[in-house]
């Protein structure tokens, strides 16, 4: 389980990386807000790309606190989170 984890996180620092690459400077204050109010209600600003992207941030963090609530380990997710804001 670790390592599927640690594959989705990767994966999607690299899709973040390339968003702060191409994303113009009014993009990226707009996803930079809904990253760090992690809402998914925060996205109805976002261009179309980004909020696909955001949908599926937001999705694989749903589904790291699933994985690790079956182990007692959920509260870890919280920090998770936390760093990526």
């Amino acid at each position: 389980m670790a390592r599927r984890i640690l594959t989705k996180v990767i994966a999607m620092t690299s899709v973040i990386d390339d968003i702060y690459v191409y994303g113009t400077p009014e993009e990226l204050d707009v996803f930079t807000e809904a990253i760090e109010r992690w809402d998914m209600s925060s996205t109805d600003r976002l261009p179309d790309y980004m909020r696909m992207f955001y949908q599926a941030l937001f999705d694989v963090y749903t589904e790291i606190e699933e994985e690790m609530a079956k182990e007692v380990k959920s509260f870890w997710v919280y920090y998770a989170k936390k760093a990526v804001r």
